[in-house]
């Protein structure tokens, strides 16, 4: 009896040297964004879907977007972050107008993205295959309700979505241009009665990925957050679509 003190030592020290030591590689979140220093720009080819007169009529229109790094500042919680300003211009990139600014908040643990007051976790860390995080966190109840009026819960709840690691540190061909480290995030995947079989059911559509490359930033992103609404039982309202779907791909970078 006066043994089991030390066996049971024993067995306890033996249990915890068994346990696996998982080593992440020493790759910031930030590496994969764009780099943060003014003057550096990327190019994209913007492809925009909305739908029109109770979505009677499907538009794509297409852009270029040029995102540029044109300042930093000390937030209110004394994190250094960066001004972005998107300028848009039609296909020939012959003029280009400033259209909106979002803020890129970088630290060792994560980057986060506030756009048109919507904050975003973009990228965590550890950037490993399937790890996932709440990367909508901080967004509010309902926060694209001032352009559309959606019911699905999963564009009423963003703060539910579990952002995903895919296909990380991989390869990666667009357009022309080949980027030799990738990651990718899923946001969401989520669909209802889609594609439309039964016209008289609802239908929704929620996907929402984007690519990034190391040292680069983001390569390609394609959004889609629609729902259907069937047609009234009485045939005073044909069925319609709400929404958007956007894709962005690099055209040009420094």
């Amino acid at each position: 009896m006066k043994f089991r003190p030390v066996i049971t030592l024993l067995l306890v020290a033996a249990a915890f040297s068994c346990k696996k030591t998982i080593h992440y590689p020493a790759v910031a979140p930030a590496d994969y964004f764009i780099p943060l220093k003014v003057g550096q720009y990327a190019t994209y080819r913007l492809d925009s879907l909305n739908f029109y007169y109770y979505g009677q009529l499907d538009t794509v229109t297409s852009y270029l977007a040029k995102d540029s790094v044109e300042s930093s500042f000390i937030d209110g919680a004394g994190n250094t972050a960066w001004m972005v300003t998107r300028y848009l211009s039609d296909t020939t990139g012959s003029s280009w107008v400033p259209s909106q600014t979002y803020t890129v908040t970088p630290s060792q643990q994560r980057v986060e993205m506030t756009e048109d007051n919507l904050r975003f976790v973009k990228l965590a860390f550890p950037i490993a295959q399937g790890f996932s995080w709440s990367g909508n966190s901080y967004l509010p109840y309902a926060p694209y309700q001032d352009f559309f009026d959606f019911s699905d819960d999963a564009h009423l709840t963003l703060g539910n979505w579990n952002y995903t690691y895919q296909s990380v540190n991989k390869p990666y061909s667009l357009g022309g241009q080949s980027f030799d480290s990738t990651v990718t995030v899923l946001q969401e995947n989520d669909s209802i009665n889609v594609p439309i079989v039964d016209v008289n059911s609802f239908a929704s559509r929620t996907y929402w990925s984007e690519t990034y490359a190391r040292h680069i930033g983001l390569v390609y992103r394609h959004t889609e957050m629609w729902e259907y609404q069937p047609p009234t039982p009485d045939g005073t309202q044909s069925g319609y679509k709400i929404g958007f779907q956007l894709t962005m791909r690099l055209v040009d970078h420094n």
